[in-house]
């Protein structure tokens, strides 16, 4: 049986993983494999992203980049990852923290269009959503869990990315990796953002810019590498084939991301290219 675990953290700029502020996450980093250089889609903002994270495809080719349901017509001619989970009859579930009321009912909609198992819409902060997913892990011990939590991003819209109040919420993002590193143990866990923020605007993010593109993008677990950096230049749009990859699934040939073999060890690294 094979697990991934998935934490989305909108608006987490990688500058602001420091070990006095992001103590949890900057130790997971050191620890397993990192990018030095990861980015997001463009325009970097979440609904694009979120739509390229989950069907493996960029916006020029999805086609979307506001909320709505114009998604699900778009949603039909493409390979979500959950219902490329599903057709193995391996679950998904999303648990997503801060989501307005009023989104919810359009969210679960969405969700179920693309195959998710289950929607679980959490209030409170960060740590709360990590431990509502903990349940849900203690009872789900293969297919996917996506964790998505916005501390930051609100943060960032309100005070501006870098601010005393944004460093706050990524301290609460830490508790609740903290409260998530666990499943390291069984489970290949994933923590990356949908975007930066702060490089046009300082309370904005989706403009063209380095700062706003650049993400992080961490990743742990059993066969992961210890201690490494990735060196190359890598995309959110590699994390879906690797997520694939890593449950036994087949990438779909559609996928513009590449597999990132480079974060596991040698004999992973071999069985995915036989």
């Amino acid at each position: 049986m094979a697990r991934c675990v998935v934490f989305l953290v909108d608006g987490l700029q990688p500058d602001a993983i420091r070990p006095h502020v992001a103590p949890s996450l900057s130790t997971l980093a050191a620890d397993y494999s990192h990018a030095e250089f990861a980015l997001t889609v463009r325009p970097s903002a979440t609904v694009p992203a979120l739509l390229s994270l989950t069907t493996g495809v960029g916006p020029a080719t999805h086609q979307l980049t506001e909320p709505g349901m114009a998604a699900l017509r778009r949603l039909g001619s493409l390979r979500p990852v959950p219902k490329e989970l599903a057709a193995r009859r391996l679950p998904t579930v999303v648990v997503a923290g801060a989501i307005r009321a009023t989104e919810v009912p359009v969210a679960r909609i969405l969700s179920s269009f693309a195959g998710v198992t289950r929607f679980v819409a959490t209030a409170g902060p960060a740590r709360h959503v990590a431990a509502a997913a903990l349940g849900r892990l203690r009872f789900l011990p293969e297919g996917l869990v996506f964790v998505y939590v916005n501390d930051c991003d609100r943060a960032g819209h309100a005070h501006g990315w870098m601010s005393r109040q944004y460093l706050e919420a990524v301290r609460e993002v830490d508790v609740a990796i903290g409260i998530l590193r666990a499943c390291v143990a069984n489970s290949l866990f994933v923590v990356l953002a949908d975007h930066g923020g702060g490089g046009v605007a300082p309370t904005d993010h989706d403009a063209p810019h380095p700062v706003n593109d650049h993400i992080p993008l961490v990743l742990a677990g059993p066969r992961v590498r210890r201690k490494h950096v990735l060196r190359q230049p890598v995309s959110i749009l590699d994390v879906p084939p690797t997520l694939l990859w890593w449950l036994g699934l087949d990438v779909p040939e559609e996928y513009e991301g590449r597999l990132l073999r480079d974060a596991f060890m040698a004999s992973e690294a071999a069985r995915a290219v036989a």
